[in-house]
């Protein structure tokens, strides 16, 4: 069966999806069993704030990896990051305020925050992360302009769409910051598991100690997006604030059936040992891929080396335009991501593209950046 979203005899290195062959195990056939045997708790509306037995175990596997003391009031269920995302534009903006992205930053996330009209303000990367001094002068500028930045949204970790992983002394700076100037971190951590070298640098939130900084999860990228499924955690006030809202009062708490299933399904360690044998293949597979632009890629193209989560970004040379090599491999069966729709200013990604390796088995992967090198040197 073809994947969907995927053309016929196409190679996919655009979904940031999982391997689809990861998604049904049989210890998760399991647990939709068990969870299903009390219909009347799966299938009924739930508490607000989301399933208990799995907001339980959320918190002690956090508290455990990243050093916290989480407490249970300090966590939600929510309907996927973009969930999140979304209460955090309607809750902590308002139209005409200044939000503050990375440069390039998830095109998603552009897209919600575009649609509750605030103002975006981008700052550049490099090879460490976010430049920290530029995102002082953002501050800055936009404090002394009447315009103060009130969230600053990041992907601090294996970030989408570079795959850059922002520096630990960088990430202590912008704590400062963001304190200096008020404002509230954002940080959407869903690919935090998924480390292939070393640990996950320590998180905003833990060096922030929870003041003023939301910690956005998910099991999309770990066990199966289907399930619309994620977290977020913060203080106990900025939680019951989004348990207060409206949508929430009316939902009676996010995916009350996947959320117990997945309860289920974590209990015993099953989702643990899961995420275990997604790091050993999704490292085979950027192995993979940087290998294959290493022997493929021509004169002028340089990628980042991701250390964790799903993406490669690629930038080209001067002359060769993003779109374009998008629309020639797309004819020859390649599909990727051109990088205008990762910036706020479209133009500003005209020479990049993101790869993703996660989705494609390694025998696609090498046959598609082959073609991707032809590509590139006929437009050169």
């Amino acid at each position: 069966m073809q994947p969907q979203g995927v053309k016929v005899n196409t190679i996919s290195l655009m979904l940031g999806h999982p391997d689809p062959t990861t998604l049904l195990t049989p210890e998760f056939q399991a647990a939709v069993g068990r969870a299903m045997a009390s219909p009347r708790v799966a299938l009924s509306y739930g508490a607000e704030p989301g399933n208990v037995a799995l907001i339980e175990y959320l918190t002690g596997k956090i508290n455990r990896e990243q050093g916290l003391a989480l407490k249970a009031d300090q966590m939600m269920i929510v309907a996927g990051s973009t969930h999140a995302v979304d209460m955090v534009a309607r809750l902590y903006t308002r139209q005409g305020e200044s939000v503050v992205v990375e440069s390039p930053t998830y095109a998603d996330t552009l897209h919600i925050f575009r649609d509750h009209g605030v103002e975006l303000h981008g700052v550049p990367m490099d090879d460490g992360g976010m430049i920290v001094t530029e995102f002082e002068a953002t501050l800055k500028r936009l404090a002394v302009g009447g315009n103060p930045a009130k969230v600053f949204y990041t992907i601090p970790t294996f970030h989408n769409p570079t795959g850059r992983t922002l520096a630990e002394d960088r990430r202590r700076e912008i704590v400062r910051l963001a304190r200096e100037y008020g404002v509230t971190i954002v940080e959407d951590d869903v690919y935090r598991d998924l480390a292939y070298d070393a640990p996950a640098p320590v998180s905003f939130f833990a060096l922030a100690e929870g003041i003023d900084v939301l910690q956005i999860g998910s099991f999309s990228k770990t066990l199966a997006p289907g399930l619309r499924l994620g977290w977020v955690i913060g203080s106990a006030d900025a939680i019951a604030g989004f348990v207060g809202c409206g949508t929430t009062q009316m939902g009676g708490g996010a995916s009350p059936l996947s959320a117990q299933i997945v309860a289920e399904y974590a209990a015993p360690g099953d989702w643990e040992r899961h995420v275990d044998g997604l790091r050993e293949l999704y490292q085979m597979r950027r192995d993979t891929l940087l290998g294959a632009l290493e022997r493929f890629m021509p004169d002028g193209v340089s990628w980042t080396m991701p250390k964790g989560g799903f993406f490669v970004w690629v930038t080209l040379p001067p002359t060769v335009y993003g779109k374009d090599v998008k629309r020639r491999a797309a004819e020859r069966g390649v599909a990727l991501a051109a990088g205008e729709g990762y910036f706020i200013h479209a133009a500003d990604g005209a020479h990049n593209l993101r790869l993703t390796y996660s989705f494609a088995p390694p025998e696609d992967i090498v046959r598609a950046v082959g073609i991707l090198g032809e590509v590139i040197r006929e437009l050169a």
